[in-house]
């Protein structure tokens, strides 16, 4: 079994959690550390893992998020196109208002 196959195995399965990508790390030490099983001075190897859960959960925060700006950008473009709408009918409104008191004036002074 490989070492990241062991890893997987005996840290991310019993935590239901999926490692989804492993990096050996080579480091080299000229003072002996005695937790790490090196032999003694020299080389040590080591891992950086990075799991399914920790990943998803914060892409999932992240595309709620997007989803959310979004929304809101959305309803207040809604928002603003509504009152644009608005202020056109009303201009509309008072351009007709105004054309039909105009001919009204010329006809009254044509006469």
């Amino acid at each position: 079994m490989s070492a990241k196959s062991a890893i997987s195995k005996e840290i991310f399965a019993p935590l239901d959690e999926r490692m989804l990508g492993a990096v050996q790390v080579k480091r080299r030490t000229k003072k002996k550390i005695p937790f790490l099983a090196t032999g003694g001075q020299g080389e040590y190897l080591t891992y950086i893992c990075l799991s399914g859960n920790s990943i998803l959960h914060s892409a999932a925060d992240s595309v709620t998020s997007a989803v959310q700006k979004a929304s809101q950008a959305l309803n207040e473009r809604g928002e603003r196109l509504g009152r644009a709408e608005e202020k056109t009918e009303d201009l509309k409104n008072s351009a007709q208002q105004f054309a039909e008191t105009a001919h009204k004036l010329a006809m009254k002074h044509k006469c």
